[in-house]
């Protein structure tokens, strides 16, 4: 929960979290379970707010996640014409109408821009006097099923999803600059099961891809070679797990549990920056092809941006900076306030967004909101970064 006041800080009044479960690779796997714990989340939270929420805005991801760019033409008049609202939404209508497979759906359409009579760059048409308008447009697109098991898990806690928000569109409101956007910039959530790739230009996003590895890849690998459970492995990573070997240090002495929990041997740091940098690397390669594909490599003035949970792991940004030879860089939410401000952290990046992404796009005023209780501007705000 947050309290926003235009042009002035985030004022983090509480936050609430919970372990996901019945999730795999961002996908649901398993609706009760999932449904569970976002329950018990909201819980927690309406507990701490004091009051009961009944509506989100779920920002997700997957691996299931595309983008395909389109752009649409249609002919509103004689020229002069004045453009309605109405001629807006049939062209945008025309850009989401693509020919896609039966288990696929589109989820989102982002407005690039607008042409209208041969003058591009146009933000907003109404209004304007034109007799031809087009529309340059992002379409997300999913797995149908994906989308579907989404809304049958808030159908069952009787919770309205307000709107589906793609996650590195949320992150991006946190953590990337106005002009890194307009010039061209990638960020990339590095979270448990996936890692989302999304290229930014000219204010708006324009590629995106979703991998099917994250962090949980790296616990994985750490636990089956030191014959450790996950938890422990966690534990490793997080205190003393490093993206680099030249980052380790062969003095520092770790000590590692068997799968009952006793301490049965101790290993160097430097044998755990290996197990690490193995798995570092080669998600940097995956993410280096989809840059590739995306057409974008000479086109990033604005470098990489890093969120998610696995981006918190150390060194990390200087070893995807050095096997790229690309400016990379943590993205830490700024400008935050409150007993909760520890969380300006690239792992509440997209959480952070959303509440921004609130603030700004949702009607949130005191007269229109009545069960909001106190400052005009004060959300009573819940986002589940579902899918990291």
């Amino acid at each position: 929960m947050a309290e926003l006041n235009y042009g002035e800080d985030i004022h983090i009044l509480g936050i609430t979290t919970v372990d996901s479960q019945g999730l795999r690779k961002g996908n649901i796997i398993d609706i009760d379970t999932a449904a569970k714990v976002i329950d018990e989340c909201l819980h927690k939270l309406e507990r701490l707010a004091g009051k009961e929420i009944d509506s989100a805005i779920l920002g997700y991801s997957g691996s299931s996640i595309s983008t395909l760019n389109n752009r649409a033409v249609v002919a509103v008049g004689n020229p002069n014409y004045e453009i309605a609202t109405e001629d807006k939404s049939r062209v945008l209508q025309s850009a989401r109408n693509v020919a896609l497979p039966m288990d696929r759906c589109v989820v989102q359409t982002i407005e690039r821009q607008y042409v209208v009579d041969g003058y591009d760059g146009v933000k907003d048409p109404v209004g304007m006097v034109g007799s031809r308008l087009e529309t340059e447009v992002t379409i997300v697109i999913a797995a149908t099923a994906a989308i579907q098991n989404m809304y049958r898990c808030a159908e069952k806690i009787d919770l309205q999803i307000e709107r589906l928000i793609y996650n590195p569109i949320l992150a991006a409101q946190a953590v990337l600059l106005p002009a890194e956007k307009e010039m061209g910039v990638v960020l990339i959530d590095i979270g448990g099961g996936t890692t989302d790739i999304a290229y930014f230009e000219g204010g708006k996003l324009l590629h995106a891809s979703v991998l099917p590895v994250g962090g949980d890849y790296i616990t994985r690998d750490l636990a089956i070679v030191l014959k450790t459970s996950l938890e422990h492995a966690v534990k490793i990573k997080e205190e003393d797990g490093v993206a680099g070997p030249e980052q380790a240090s062969d003095a520092n002495i770790i000590k590692v549990q068997n799968l009952r929990g006793k301490e049965v041997r101790q290993v160097s740091q430097q044998v755990i920056a290996d197990i690490i940098n193995a798995r570092v690397v080669e998600l940097i390669e995956m993410i280096y092809a989809e840059l590739k594909r995306f057409g974008c490599l000479e086109q990033m003035p604005g470098g990489i941006v890093l969120t998610g949970g696995a981006a918190q792991l150390k060194g990390i940004d200087e070893v995807m900076e050095k096997h790229l030879d690309i400016t990379v860089r943590l993205g830490i939410p700024e400008n935050l306030r409150g007993v909760q401000s520890d969380i300006n952290r690239p792992e509440y990046a997209t959480v952070i967004g959303g509440l921004i992404y609130a603030g700004n796009n949702l009607d949130l005023s005191y007269e229109n909101k009545p069960r909001v209780n106190g400052l005009f501007n004060k959300i009573n705000y819940w986002l589940r970064d579902f899918f990291a």
